[in-house]
């Protein structure tokens, strides 16, 4: 057991965490956007919302949770136990792959879109009378029109989530990592729990099967039996 005075620095780390969690969780979800819309307006929404909000997330995690936990604990930064050499060569490996995983959902994601440029970019467009918006050609947006189930997502529905978990779990065992692998772990598993009934909400049966056949943070090699 960690002594609690040892844990007395991490509050700060934890109300932000907590809320970066509440920010990135309430801002995709469709209530929210709806309220957002009728404040702002429904083009501003389709066009600008996920840009700003991505930009808003990523914020909120390096540059508010990240550097409260990090500048503020710096003396935890030392390793608690020493790797042997073929368990932190594997350690590499595994770090290595989770960057690798991050790298091939964001592009099956189209990044351009997950980011919300393209949506900014046709938004400028409608604005600037290149394109009349009921000439504007609308794709179906990954997540939210369009649900992903090969490549990465035919391994887990959440491999982006996996995948930074899987770096933090590979990082260095100070107590600092440990720490925030914690939070980020609480993290994966409520937000994923709202995603996963916003999906069911967007996609009702189809998610329902795609949740049969495959595991939300870890590979199901056993498929579930048909209702």
């Amino acid at each position: 057991m960690m002594e609690p005075s040892l844990l007395n620095g991490y509050g700060a780390s934890l109300v932000a965490f907590t809320l970066f969690g509440l920010l990135h969780s309430v801002g995709a979800q469709e209530p929210f956007k709806r309220g957002l819309a009728r404040c702002t307006s429904r083009y501003f929404v389709d066009h600008f919302w996920r840009l700003i909000y991505c930009g808003l997330s990523y914020w909120a995690l390096y540059y508010g949770v990240a550097t409260i936990h990090w500048a503020r604990n710096s003396a935890h930064d030392v390793w608690l136990v020493a790797y042997p050499e073929w368990l932190w060569q594997s350690l590499i490996v595994l770090h290595l792959g989770s960057i690798a995983l991050l790298y091939a959902a964001f592009l099956q994601s189209d990044y351009l879109e997950f980011l919300g440029l393209k949506q900014a970019w046709r938004g400028l467009q409608g604005i600037w009378g290149k394109v009349p918006p009921e000439a504007e050609e609308r794709p179906a947006l990954f997540g939210s029109q369009r649900l992903e189930v090969s490549g990465v997502y035919g391994w887990v529905r959440h491999p982006m989530m996996v995948a930074g978990w899987i770096f933090l779990l590979t990082s260095g065992p100070s107590l600092n990592n440990i720490v925030y692998c914690a939070m980020y772990t609480t993290y994966m598993f409520v937000g994923g729990y709202f995603e996963e009934r916003r999906m069911l909400r967007i996609f009702d049966d189809e998610y329902r099967q795609y949740q049969r056949r495959v595991g939300a943070f870890f590979p199901r090699f056993f498929r579930a039996p048909e209702p």
